[in-house]
């Protein structure tokens, strides 16, 4: 029994995280003498805006080659200010904000998954040069922007609560289901675990593999850029480097979580609980107050150790193999 215990925590690195986000949550609410369920309620709530990146990042990392999408903060960044450009405060125009904000994701992410499959140049090369350019879009729309009113209707979308519990929440579970359900009952899903773990083999198979690895980078940024309208709103307007803090945050969770750095395996549920945990340890050293450089230095240690667990795990299993 403690042996088969033992053999399921290690395959399941993630039980780690949620045992440490509750013994988080446990130490915050003893030295702040509140130790309530709000207090792990705000915490997961910031936590779902990083899930839905960290999700498209599980994506792009699971395709294996080592590929990061380091996009995302530009993605999000530029999609923030569209969409408080086009939307100005009105519920109307919501709509068209959206739309155009899924065009930006679908084309960054068409783009991006160009210069990789066609160009053959290395994802982190590929999606950092695209950072580039969208953060310098940013800037120039920046010189000209002067919107910091949100629509009622976003405003209700992250204020509104069901028995207690932000809808934000409730949104991410499910869309937690659906990539849960998108990797292990799709053909894609297989598919793209299937590349992750050897691309030649992949293909021999039958696996389209440019057609699965094209959806994967759109997908990434198709979140990214929903993002940037729901953070925006969530802090009242759009701002320069705002999406900085996410591609490091998103690769962390997704480790944590239990998603193979060399690609090939993915954890849905492990992903949800890795962002809620990286949240409590930021919450946790701004409490102490940590600068942000020094919350920057325990999320890349948290990664390089998660890391090692992972790289011993997978070197005992092929001994025993």
């Amino acid at each position: 029994m403690i042996d088969d215990v033992r053999k399921y925590c290690k395959e399941n690195i993630w039980i780690w995280a949620a045992l440490g986000a509750f013994l988080l949550w446990l130490a915050m609410g003893i030295v702040s003498a509140r130790l309530n369920v709000s207090s792990i309620l705000a915490n997961a709530f910031t936590a779902s805006f990083l899930a839905l990146m960290a999700f498209g990042q599980m994506l792009v990392v699971t395709s294996g080659r080592g590929a990061i999408d380091l996009s995302i903060p530009g993605v999000l960044t530029f999609s923030a200010f569209v969409s408080m450009s086009i939307i100005n405060g009105e519920n109307k125009n919501v709509f068209l904000a959206i739309v155009v904000v899924l065009a930006i994701g679908i084309l960054v992410g068409f783009l991006n998954s160009v210069l990789v499959i066609y160009l053959k140049l290395p994802a982190i090369i590929a999606t950092m040069s695209m950072n580039y350019i969208l953060t310098t879009a940013s800037l120039l729309i920046n010189k000209n922007f002067s919107v910091f009113t949100i629509a009622p209707v976003l405003k209700g979308l992250l204020r509104t609560k069901i028995m207690g519990i932000y809808l934000m929440i409730y949104l991410i579970i499910l869309v937690g289901i659906g990539f849960w359900f998108l990797m292990n009952r799709t053909t894609y899903g297989k598919s793209l675990l299937a590349m992750g773990q050897n691309i030649t083999a992949a293909r021999l198979a039958g696996i389209n593999v440019v057609k699965v690895e094209m959806l994967t980078y759109i997908f990434c940024s198709i979140l990214a850029a929903i993002s940037g309208i729901l953070i925006s709103a969530r802090v009242g307007s759009a701002i320069l480097g705002m999406g900085n803090d996410y591609t490091l945050e998103t690769v962390a969770s997704i480790v944590v979580g239990g998603t193979l750095i060399s690609g090939g395996k993915a954890n849905v549920p492990g992903t949800l609980v890795g962002c809620l945990f990286l949240g409590l340890i930021v919450t946790c050293m701004q409490i102490m107050g940590f600068s942000v450089g020094a919350q920057n230095i325990a999320k890349g240690a948290l990664i390089v150790i998660v890391l090692v667990i992972g790289a011993d795990q997978r070197g005992s299993k092929k001994i025993k193999n």
